[in-house]
């Protein structure tokens, strides 16, 4: 089947397939494809002690929180919205002494026991109790964490 066209006369003349399509190669009005984009920095790998708690999701809320016996947590914080939550118990006739955090990214805790919230560095206010932390960033990058506790 051959298509038909004018000239600049106004006169009907065949076009031939390769000159219709390349007619329409230049006609074509489309957008292209927009190009493939990162998604975000890519998650900061951490490397847990054999003997650590792993975070698992989901655990964004204290009522999902990773509850854990061992003595060292570890997790990642894949965005800047991430929140991590752990809780753990100190043992009969102790009390938590040490709360020492280990992080990559600009990563921050809270603790809570009784009611009472506070950070890892007023030492004066650990007690015994079921404690529940918080792990949150500062930033927008992932991050990734440890931390360690230890009673007396």
């Amino acid at each position: 089947m051959a298509c038909s066209g004018s000239d600049e006369d106004g006169t009907s003349a065949p076009i031939k397939r390769s000159d219709a399509a390349k007619d329409a190669r230049e006609e074509d009005t489309t957008t292209p494809p927009a190009p493939v984009r990162e998604a975000g920095p890519a998650p900061i790998p951490v490397t847990c002690p054999i003997g650590t708690a792993v975070e698992v999701e989901s655990n964004d809320t204290p009522e999902e929180a990773n509850a854990f016996t061992e003595t060292m947590f570890c997790g990642t914080l894949s965005s800047g919205d991430d929140v991590d939550y752990a809780t753990f118990d100190t043992p009969p006739g102790k009390k938590l002494t040490v709360f020492q955090g280990i992080i990559n990214g600009k990563v921050d805790f809270e603790l809570s026991v009784g009611g009472s919230k506070f950070g890892p560095g007023d030492v004066d206010k650990f007690t015994s109790g079921t404690y529940l932390v918080k792990v949150f960033t500062k930033g927008a990058d992932p991050a990734s964490y440890r931390f360690r506790i230890q009673f007396d």
